[in-house]
């Protein structure tokens, strides 16, 4: 195999970015696209001169598809990653990995026993800002990590949640703030500063007409004995910065909007960008670059053709999804939980 060729599952908002994404990496070609909107499936499936379905099945009985790309509601991500898994198909789903650990978990085992790959969309990952952090971390130069904390400061219009059906659901969607649009943060301090041994957590209904939370605050600490927080909002009119602080006895760097804000390691040896900007994510209907998801997409593509673990796997997707729900939990029974991590 020489290239990858992918199918889109959902043709939402999302998947233009992901369409995009795959079109600019060698080695990726998007075949065929699906949804269940024959209207939706034929307006990407034009954009991109690709075939398109409003069936699942129809769509994995192609014999030149290779992976699928998930982008429906949460949760049916672990459902519909099953069922391309049965027919040896690799499977990246966008985050969350699905809203429940016991499906993620049937997601991840399915996966392995049918020799697919599964990868799980965190694109913030492969950002320069995070690249540069995560290589000092490794190095040591950090020394031990004692602080670190996401700060989400965005904002989501009524029409936002109006526009979907299972957005603002329990049910569908999973939650809210957390784990739609701060789960990218809260993978950034996974991936910083380790797993996280106990949680705690405030939540509540500030602005929206929802059920769920538009505004969450948890504290955490991490089993290396680091502290740290977050703050996940969409109530934060008109929109501002998401910003990463990691603090540690040797280093210490701020990432504001993905971009390196300040790094510190003895003497301070890189400022970035001066002051914060609200960035395309804060805004109430945000225009996604697709540089990132091509980084990530990358990874995938080379994974799936060098036979080798992607970067970020169905196991650390599950992990972040661990504690996504601990933090949710905590903030239901106003106890501290600990996040059922997996191995």
């Amino acid at each position: 195999m020489s290239v990858v060729n992918f199918g889109i599952v959902g043709c939402g908002s999302v998947s233009k970015v992901h369409a995009e994404s795959i079109r600019h990496v060698s080695g990726a070609n998007l075949v065929a696209v699906m949804s269940r909107s024959e209207e939706s499936a034929k307006r990407l499936a034009r954009e991109y001169e690709c075939d398109y379905y409003t069936d699942l099945e129809s769509l994995l009985k192609r014999s030149d598809l290779d992976a699928v790309v998930v982008l429906t509601p949460n949760a049916l991500h672990a459902d519909i990653g099953i069922e391309a898994a049965r027919k040896g198909k690799h499977v990246v789903v966008e985050k969350p990995i699905d809203i429940s650990l016991e499906k993620a978990d049937k997601l991840i085992d399915e996966c392995e026993k049918y020799g697919v790959k599964l990868s799980v969309i965190f694109q913030r990952r492969f950002s320069d800002a995070a690249q540069r952090v995560k290589s000092l971390i490794e190095n040591g130069d950090f020394g031990r990590i004692n602080f670190a904390s996401a700060l989400v400061k965005w904002y989501r219009s009524q029409g936002y949640y109006d526009s979907s059906d299972w957005k603002g659901t329990w049910k569908m969607e999973g939650g809210g703030a957390l784990i739609n649009q701060s789960i990218h943060y809260l993978d950034l301090l996974l991936y910083f500063a380790g797993p996280i041994d106990e949680v705690f957590a405030y939540m509540g209904t500030k602005t929206h007409d929802i059920e769920v939370e538009d505004v969450l605050v948890g504290v955490m600490k991490f089993k290396s004995g680091a502290l740290g927080s977050i703050e996940a909002n969409t109530a934060a009119y008109p929109g501002f910065e998401a910003r990463v602080d990691i603090y540690g006895n040797a280093a210490s760097a701020i990432i504001v909007d993905d971009k390196l804000n300040r790094l510190v390691v003895e003497e301070e040896i890189d400022v970035g960008s001066k002051g914060y900007s609200s960035g395309f994510a804060g805004a109430s209907s945000p225009e996604i670059s697709f540089e990132l998801h091509k980084r990530q997409y990358e990874d995938i593509v080379d994974s799936i053709l060098s036979d080798r673990k992607p970067a970020v796997d169905g196991v650390e997707g599950r992990n972040t999804l661990a504690v996504v729900l601990a933090l949710y939990e905590s903030a239901r029974t106003k106890r501290i939980k600990k996040p059922d991590f997996r191995d």
